[in-house]
């Protein structure tokens, strides 16, 4: 028997260990900006995916399962002509994403997001006709990713709701961007908890055990009034 074998029941919609569900902590937030997920088949049952919670969090959202044998992605809904389509992927003709970009067109956006890894989202934005011929974008720049729930092998790697945080941070403002960074750290923190390992990023809290639950939610509401001063304060000096 292997060492992953896992006893414990996990929530259906989470994926966590009951007692340390989430799902009574989304709080969901209304957009104009509409979000497209475009899954890869093994990406979307991976319990340490990040794309759920942008779905769970974002009313105006939608996804797409791609990969599954005899039964191709239909993503002709994309192509709708009353909408932007912008696919948030690394193509060399790929621009950080402002409001500059933004005010080019007056239609509301659809942003489409591969979730899977770097092969497969090539794959999937070169060989869709809707996302190939759609405009590419990355996300701005900021502060190196909180996820430590994977191995990675590059340093400005980030999850996929840490990309779509930051892209909605300029399409939707910084309220978007923070509640969908509120409920990735909390993800975080609680797989880590279910894992029985400690947090590894340096600016994180440090501390022997796990916050309460009141504690963390106002170390969270001192890191955003942090990030939107400093935000402020950048602001002034452009």
């Amino acid at each position: 028997m292997g060492s992953r074998t896992n006893t414990h029941p996990r929530c259906e919609h989470c994926l966590l260990h009951p007692h340390l569900c989430i799902c009574a902590d989304f709080r969901p937030f209304a957009t104009r900006t509409r979000l497209a997920l475009i899954w890869h088949r093994i990406e979307a049952v991976k319990p340490t995916n990040t794309g759920r919670l942008a779905l769970r969090t974002l009313e105006n959202s939608e996804s797409y399962i791609r990969g599954i044998q005899n039964a191709p992605a239909d993503l002709s809904p994309l192509e709708d002509p009353e909408r932007r389509l912008l696919v948030l992927y690394p193509a060399p003709d790929a621009r950080v994403l402002t409001q500059a970009i933004i005010d080019e067109d007056p239609r509301p956006i659809t942003l489409a997001v591969p979730d899977a890894t770097w092969t497969q989202a090539r794959r999937s934005v070169n060989r869709e006709p809707a996302l190939a011929n759609a405009e590419k974008v990355i996300p701005p720049p900021g502060p190196p990713t909180q996820y430590q729930l994977r191995q990675e092998h590059h340093d400005d790697y980030l999850a996929t709701i840490e990309a779509i945080a930051r892209a909605f941070g300029v399409l939707e403002g910084p309220e978007a961007q923070a509640e969908l960074e509120r409920i990735f750290l909390l993800m975080v923190d609680r797989t880590l908890q279910m894992r029985n390992q400690p947090p590894q990023n340096p600016d994180r809290p440090k501390r022997k055990g796990w916050m309460p639950r009141e504690e963390y939610e106002a170390y969270l509401r001192e890191k955003r009034a942090a990030d939107a001063t400093a935000a402020s304060a950048a602001s002034k000096d452009d």
